[in-house]
Formats: C-alpha cells, sequence, structure tokens
C-alpha cells in the first residue's frame, strides 16, 4: 500500500512519570535536579523526533503523489514549516535559564 497524504496519522506517545521542572527544583536535592534535566533533555528529544518523522512522511507523501504532491502534500508541509521552528533540540542549560 502506498502513503497518500490523507491515510498518515500522527504519531501518539508514551506518557512519562511528571517531574517538577527545573525552575522549580530545590537546586541543593540532586536527584530532584537530575531528575528535572533528564526530564528537559527527553522532552527535547522527543519534539526533535516528530519533526524528523514528519519529514519521512513527507518525503514518503512527495514520491507517492508525483506531480500533484503541491495539493496533496500541503498539510504535511505546514506540519514540518512549524516543526522547523518550534522542536529544537535544547540542552539543561538552556532549560535552566527559562
Amino acid at each position: 500500500m502506498t502513503a497518500t497524504a490523507d491515510s498518515w496519522e500522527y504519531p501518539t506517545q508514551r506518557k512519562f512519570d511528571d517531574v517538577v521542572p527545573l525552575s522549580e527544583v530545590d537546586p541543593n536535592d540532586k536527584a530532584a535536579v537530575l531528575r528535572s534535566r533528564a526530564l528537559a533533555v527527553r522532552e527535547s528529544w522527543i519534539n526533535a523526533m516528530e519533526g524528523r518523522i514528519i519529514q519521512q512522511e513527507l518525503k514518503k507523501c512527495y514520491r507517492a503523489e508525483g506531480v500533484n504532491h503541491y495539493q496533496n502534500c500541503r498539510h504535511l508541509v505546514d506540519l514540518y514549516m512549524n516543526a522547523l521552528k518550534e522542536k529544537r533540540v535544547e540542552g539543561w542549560r538552556k532549560a535552566e535559564s527559562a
């Protein structure tokens, strides 16, 4: 079966335990700080991988649709352009200063 623009669904994510954001953690509690850092990095990488998945689906759609890809893949292009702007990898130092 070839992938068409309408057959792709946005993937669901696995939910992890809630961890307090780095800005709200007591700096003296090292275990909580490390958990918060890990959460910030994990969320950042999840966002980046979502962008990569959208890019792969856009490539599939482009190849499958041929000359009609401008109309049939437009929603994926919009998702991908939004992901390029918003879904970047940020380290825990960036999250710590926010």
